[in-house]
């Protein structure tokens, strides 16, 4: 017996929202067995990056902004889209010193993921890690971040408890800690 997924096709597809970057669409599939279902999704028009970046002190680069989804301030890393044209380790460079004030001289990509496959597509995070930061002090006004340096071990815990739930925060310790980067 054939799979219900051996053949997905769009049979309509139409955007719903599309403002200040956020595309909302929905289209109707069609399986292989005939059966039609409707998909609502965030349409990611572009790859993301994220940086798990140190100091020489095992100091992870924290941001800290109010996140309005969940009415509270969330702790994450210094991440972003990719602009047209830009290589992802031109983005990641770009969005670590934007959002903190510091440039890398090196940078390593250590891994990847997706927010919500069944939510959100079809682009991908890329993670970078460097521990080779220095100081520019000219990050980009418009961020509405604090920056907060914090150990790695409390970094971690903060993971293991719960503390911290952004998904390339925890994502970028968990791959920083399995590949003993730190």
């Amino acid at each position: 017996m054939a799979s219900k997924f051996e053949s997905v096709r769009v049979v309509t597809s139409r955007t719903v929202y599309d403002k200040r970057g956020r595309h909302i669409v929905e289209d109707v599939l069609e399986f292989a067995d005939g059966s039609t279902h409707e998909w609502v999704y965030f349409k990611a028009s572009r790859d993301a990056v994220a940086v798990a970046a140190f100091t020489e002190d095992n100091e992870m680069i924290l941001t800290k902004q109010y996140r309005h989804p969940f009415g509270r301030i969330i702790y994450d890393i210094p991440a972003g889209g990719a602009k047209k044209g830009e290589t992802l380790k031109e983005a990641a460079l770009r969005e670590l010193k934007e959002e903190t004030g510091y440039a890398a001289e090196r940078l390593a990509w250590i891994g990847r993921f997706t927010w919500t496959p069944g939510a959100m597509g079809p682009a991908t995070v890329e993670i970078f890690f460097t521990k080779s930061l220095r100081p520019k002090g000219d990050f980009d006004p418009n961020e509405i971040a604090d920056i907060e340096l914090k150990d790695f071990d409390e970094v971690l815990d903060g993971v293991f408890s719960g503390e911290y739930i952004d998904s390339a925060l925890v994502i970028a310790a968990l791959l920083v800690s399995a590949k003993k980067l730190i």
